[in-house]
């Protein structure tokens, strides 16, 4: 799978930032030219682009009252099989530089796929796995992997950056 992306924060409005992070770590993102989003994070956010602009979306569903899989991912062979088309499943581009899975990080070298999902208000965005290639299991130890070209792993010496200042 993918447990965090990161991407440049000069390629997000800082209206969509505000929708999601404080002013401090927005001035941290803007000064590192850098986003760290990881799944695990309560305000998870993908960058999503839409109708040629990019907007930030939460991250999957963990809340157990909104009547939507409470997952971040969506398996291909799922969406392709019709498991999603209750939720009218919109197919959309995730633009982030490189993903993050079991303390290795990788390069995106165009991204990645989600699909964006309503019920009510509320808007979700759901990464897009399949089966992972041998050398994404192998350097990552997941069976599964987002879509797109993937390079560059590197196993993490540090700790991830909190999202709390």
């Amino acid at each position: 799978m993918c447990g965090g992306v990161g991407y440049k924060a000069k390629n997000i409005p800082e209206a969509e930032l505000r929708k999601y992070y404080s002013p401090e770590l927005i001035k941290r993102f803007k000064d590192e030219n850098r986003v760290e989003s990881f799944f695990w994070h309560d305000k998870a956010a993908l960058p999503v682009k839409r109708q040629g602009k990019i907007q930030l979306m939460l991250w999957g569903n963990k809340d157990k009252s909104l009547k939507l899989p409470p997952t971040g991912w969506a398996r291909e062979e799922s969406l392709n099989s019709g498991k999603w088309d209750y939720l009218h499943p919109e197919g959309v581009d995730i633009p982030v530089d490189s993903g993050y899975e079991k303390k290795t990080w990788f390069d995106f070298n165009n991204g990645t796929k989600g699909v964006v999902v309503k019920t009510g208000d509320e808007e979700r965005v759901y990464m897009v796995t399949k089966e992972a290639s041998k050398e994404y299991e192998r350097e990552t130890g997941h069976g599964r992997e987002p879509l797109g070209e993937k390079s560059n792993y590197e196993e993490e010496s540090g700790k991830q950056k909190s999202l709390e200042l």
